[in-house]
């Protein structure tokens, strides 16, 4: 895979050379950055391009490219260094990236930037834009939001990408990844292997009953093992469980490709709306996701083998906001947790769980 690292520039100096210069064969140029689960949807279209004729240029930023290192259907990375490019110069750069390539795919904030809801944003929706006013509140009705809002983000991938709809999400580890990940799921000695992400990116994706169902889960069957998976931070949640032998802590110990590799041993996986269930969504083994600011229709209507858990008696879900602290997030009194999260049912979890087991 060529990989062509983008020199640090005023964005007005930059010529084709800077970008590889201009293709003598068929390309397209897909932009994403963002987050890795981002990154992972974004995946669904470069087989649809390679179909196509086309080959398959990602611009991503040194964060992202190594989710892409071994995709067979990618022939190029376009690398920026994160925070290259100012937001308010990203504009002008893409008009300077794409004479180089047949087809230009800009998908940065594709999703974020027009079906999820952020405060002081004008967001573009269906190619009128809108301003989601307030900084505490949001001024629009929840019916209106769920209307212009409630559209399935893999669609919406492909249809900005002017493209035929064949979802196929997914990320390719190395062989070295893959050897590791076997070798690690054979020092596991039970019969199943369940993974439970604890946090996603912000305040509504942290679910505060999943010592609940940890465990029922050890309790009700022996033949099971429990991976705790975060960043750092979440070793804090992890308290409590080091000495408990089916319990492997391993928040912010395992690298985000690691990690990666590991979802196929895994019989099912637990958690919030984030990148690792994202990754996860077309795989066989079972998905039991947290829904907060997404609904069915956004988020898991393509998913294989997932049950999708709603919230009982939480009047704000699905909010298609994106929250940055509970100012604009309804909170639980009882957990502190964020409502959406509080008011999915243990029970039902774990009992979800166990019947997808071996």
């Amino acid at each position: 895979m060529k990989k062509i690292y983008v020199p640090t520039k005023i964005v007005e100096d930059y010529v084709p050379k800077d970008f590889g210069g201009i293709r003598d064969e068929k390309t397209v140029c897909i932009v994403r950055y963002g987050g890795f689960g981002d990154m992972i949807q974004a995946s669904s279209l470069f087989p649809v391009f390679k179909e196509m004729g086309y080959r398959v240029c990602v611009n991503v930023t040194e964060t992202g490219h190594s989710l892409l290192s071994n995709n067979p259907h990618v022939d190029e990375l376009l690398i920026q260094k994160d925070n290259q490019i100012s937001n308010f110069s990203l504009g002008e750069y893409w008009d300077k990236v794409s004479p180089c390539f047949d087809k230009f795919v800009q998908l940065s904030e594709s999703i974020e930037g027009s079906l999820l809801l952020n405060p002081k944003r004008k967001v573009e929706i269906d190619g009128k834009f809108h301003l989601a006013e307030g900084n505490k509140e949001y001024t629009w009705s929840k019916e209106k939001i769920h209307e212009l809002c409630n559209k399935n983000y893999l669609e919406v991938t492909h249809k900005i990408a002017g493209i035929d709809f064949k979802p196929s999400p997914f990320y390719y580890p190395s062989s070295s990844e893959k050897r590791w990940a076997k070798k690690t799921r054979k020092k596991i000695k039970t019969k199943n292997v369940v993974m439970v992400v604890l946090s996603g990116s912000s305040v509504h994706k942290v679910y505060p009953w999943i010592d609940n169902v940890i465990a029922t889960l050890l309790l009700k069957r022996k033949d099971v093992s429990i991976i705790t998976m975060g960043d750092e931070i979440c070793q804090i949640l992890e308290i409590g469980w080091e000495k408990e032998p089916r319990v492997i802590t391993k928040s912010g110990q395992w690298s985000i490709t690691k990690t990666l590799s590991f979802l196929p041993h895994c019989d099912v996986i637990v958690g919030p709306e984030t990148g690792l269930l994202n990754a996860a969504s077309a795989m066989k083994n079972h998905k039991c996701v947290f829904l907060s600011h997404s609904s069915k229709e956004n988020l898991t209507k393509h998913w294989k083998n997932t049950t999708s858990m709603e919230p009982d008696d939480c009047p704000c879900f699905p909010c298609h906001k994106l929250h940055f602290g509970f100012a604009t997030c309804n909170r639980d009194k009882e957990t502190g947790a964020s409502l959406c999260a509080a008011n999915i049912d243990h029970t039902r979890v774990a009992q979800d769980i166990l019947r997808n087991l071996k």
